[in-house]
């Protein structure tokens, strides 16, 4: 080793090892200011190896010594190597001391990404630079490093292009996970496997350099070079076995299910019945018929449609857990399976269904033809989507604007304004905004915007001019109060780049949900941690007070809770989240005058939402003793068997009405609409508070259509846009399939 530790030192009086050393260590350490890369965790560790990939070949030519009388090869590969791991060192004790003096993050979260990153890295690049250090001019020497490096590349772009997958795993630089908006990231199978290659290919590439030297072990590096190359051809070849690439045949067998409609091609899993199947074929055809309409065309050929089992299921077949994704250059989208209707069907259909108008290659407009603008790329798709519920698309954004939240639209617009942004609210506002141009000046701007990209030359006019129509038409948009606290409570979580220990955060939030259950103690210190973490998060007390409830600590769990209302005191949106806590925990303690205080508390707050209507039946069960027990228990933890049975023995009970519409609301909701909306007319003959009438006669509507019964549908006055969007269902079905899908009647 004393040889190889002298070539290390000598190499640190080379220029081109101290260029290289500087752009990875201090380049490296100065990654440490910018948000999300202020630990040891997954960016910094990416951030270095791409560093290490540029420069580390240098620093392993810069070893290799001159080509007329080059070093020994081991050797070589050897001091370059510990040079290039030794050039990591600096950005992580950066990064720890940052995350320790200057931070709430523990610089042990992520940890176990950087090493898995930078090192695999760091040998690769030295040992590629050794390979191509033979030859007479330096140029040539960098002219073959660097198609390394592109190769490599493009290697791993082609099946982000090419195939479904939107994850990607890069010899040199690393891993791309996917879509930015999962935050929960953690080291899986499949990237050890990744680095496993990338270390096989660094001794290729060490022994290639070995064998091409004079000397008696020429022909057992060669050998040894050729076996390790076998081995990264291997691993290459059984990449969608092993988790590190995919394509379609196999994704196709994976989930095993094919159905063929007008214009998609359907693939699912193979367990769905064909009911499922049928519903899911109609949704997607509904949905095509809605948005050629709004886009005024759609593309040319079948639409390919992934439905997955899981969000695990994805993550692992093609990348993006809970993020749905489309490849609109491919025809095809991805979606996790849900309840009927599908929520992100639309939405991604939308993308593929715009790719008509969108210049190549990706089918989306561009900045310099590489980069999507996101600001209407996704913006368009909201707008398509125009998704319907309580409130809205530009209620929504009224609400943000009133609330303070809404980010500025120019800059949504702009490179990398739409990321800046919190997610929910740049989707939102661009998806508004584009939907008040399509419906004040139709589709054909529209087409040319999402060409050319340009504001001016699509509506000629110019975008600040169109901003403040837009604006001045949602300020003028009636609004109340609940309205604008659900659009608080919505959009009220900052960007991913703005939150603190994020990715830290959503691994120890997740953890928590799963042991709640079984460990509530655990639960317990890993969202006192997440607390420590965000302490102007109020979500991560009212966890606590789950753990401690759970834990037959009502008093702390109390205490803990009346922190959090001291927290929230004035912002009404999540004050009525915390007195809706405070309410179980009591009630859970038997203090049901406590209870019935914090629920009034609640509902002079005018929530609005689901959370006030369970806040009124919260309080219409503590009002009724008999009924208490039903009532209460609907929104416990249980198999909804026994749930829908409590309910039925009260259903003559009063309150009148309560029981009969959860009852309606569960059947409903776990695939039987004939007998949920007997319940649901039921309800609707008592007297019911304003909301839970209004959710009573939007879950009917949606139970007549499900049920196959367009005629009892029809004549619903009230229901809201979601009943106007049940019987356009139907007209479309009975247009398309001679009438609606009626169901096979079973029992329970």
């Amino acid at each position: 080793m004393r040889p190889v530790f002298r070539r290390v030192r000598a190499l640190a009086r080379l220029p081109a090892a101290r260029l290289g050393g500087a752009w990875v260590g201090v380049g490296g350490s100065a990654l440490v200011a910018l948000p999300l890369f202020g630990v040891p965790g997954y960016e910094l560790g990416s951030g270095v190896a791409i560093a290490l990939a540029l420069a580390g070949g240098a620093v392993g030519m810069a070893a290799a010594g001159d080509p007329s009388q080059p070093a020994s090869a081991g050797r070589a590969f050897a001091a370059a190597a510990l040079f290039n791991v030794a050039c990591t060192l600096p950005p992580w004790a950066v990064a720890t001391v940052w995350a320790l003096a200057g931070s709430r993050c523990s610089p042990f979260a992520g940890l176990a990404f950087y090493p898995l990153l930078t090192f695999p890295t760091a040998l690769l690049s030295a040992a590629a630079g050794v390979a191509c250090a033979p030859g007479p001019t330096a140029r040539g020497r960098a002219g073959r490093y660097s198609a390394l490096l592109a190769l490599s590349v493009v290697w791993s772009a082609w099946p982000l292009y090419f195939g479904p997958q939107v994850f990607a795993y890069n010899l040199f630089a690393g891993y791309l996970p996917g879509p930015l908006y999962d935050e929960l990231l953690t080291v899986r199978t499949p990237l050890l496997w990744a680095r496993a290659e990338a270390l096989l290919a660094a001794a290729a590439l060490a022994l290639y350099a070995s064998a091409r030297q004079p000397g008696v072990y020429r022909r057992a590096a060669a050998g040894g070079a050729a076996l390790c190359a076998l081995a990264v051809g291997g691993l290459e070849a059984a990449g969608p076995r092993l988790g590190l690439s995919m394509n379609e045949a196999t994704l196709i067998q994976r989930l095993g299910g094919e159905r063929d409609t007008e214009h998609f091609h359907l693939v699912f899993p193979r367990e769905k019945s064909a009911e499922q199947v049928e519903r899911l074929a109609r949704d997607a055809e509904f949905r095509y018929a809605q948005l050629a309409q709004f886009l005024g065309g759609a593309p040319e050929g079948r639409i390919r449609a992934f439905v997955y089992r899981t969000p695990e299921e994805k993550q692992a077949l093609v990348g993006a857990a809970h993020t749905q994704f489309a490849k609109p250059w491919r025809l095809e989208f991805h979606i996790n399976d849900g309840p009927f209707p599908s929520q992100g069907l639309k939405h991604e259909l939308a993308h593929v269904m715009a790719s008509r108008f969108g210049p190549s290659p990706f089918g989306v407009p561009t900045y310099v033809g590489v980069l999507p603008q996101m600001g209407l790329v996704e913006g368009l798709a909201v707008a398509a989507d125009n998704p319907v519920g309580e409130l809205t698309l530009h209620q929504w954004a009224a609400g943000m604007r009133r609330e303070h939240l809404a980010p500025n639209l120019l800059a949504l617009f702009s490179l990398r304004g739409f990321y800046a942004s919190a997610a929910g609210r740049a989707y939102t506002s661009a998806g508004s905004f584009l939907r008040h141009l399509a419906d004040t000046r139709g589709p054909r701007p529209l087409q040319a915007l999402y060409r050319n990209g340009d504001f001016g030359q699509a509506y000629g006019e110019p975008l600040e001019r169109l901003i403040a129509e837009w604006e001045s038409f949602l300020d003028a948009l009636p609004l109340d109060a609940a309205a604008q606290r659900q659009a608080f409570g919505r959009f009220r979580q900052g960007s991913v780049f703005a939150r603190p220990c994020v990715r830290e955060v959503a691994e120890l939030s997740a953890e928590a949900e799963e042991r709640l259950a079984s460990q509530p103690d655990l639960a317990l210190a890993l969202y006192q941690r997440c607390s420590v973490i965000s302490p102007e998060e109020p979500a991560f007390r009212l966890g606590q007070a789950r753990a401690l409830t759970a834990l037959g600590r009502a008093k702390e769990a109390l205490h803990a809770l009346r922190e959090a209302e001291g927290q929230v005191a004035d912002r009404p949106a999540l004050l009525a989240d915390v007195l809706l806590a405070q309410a179980d925990t009591a009630a859970h303690g038997g203090d049901f005058a406590g209870a019935r205080n914090f629920l009034q508390r609640l509902l002079s707050l005018q929530p609005g939402g689901a959370l006030e209507r369970t806040a009124l039946v919260k309080g219409a069960a503590l009002a009724a003793p008999a009924a208490r027990g039903a009532l209460w228990g609907y929104f416990e933890p249980g198999h909804d068997t026994q749930k829908i049975l409590a309910l039925k023995e009260v259903l003559d009970q009063p309150p009148a009405g309560y029981a009969a519409y959860l009852l309606g609301r569960r059947l409903v909701q776990d695939g039987s609409p004939a007998q949920g909306r007997t319940y649901l007319r039921q309800a609707l003959t008592a007297p019911l508070p304003d909301s839970l009438a209004r959710e009573a006669q939007r879950l009917l509507a949606e139970a007549d259509f499900l049920a196959g019964d367009c005629a009892a549908l029809a004549p619903q006055p009230a229901g809201g846009m979601e009943a106007a969007e049940w019987q356009e269902r139907c007209a479309f079905e009975t247009r398309e399939y001679k009438g609606p899908l009626v169901p096979a009647q079973g029992f329970r």
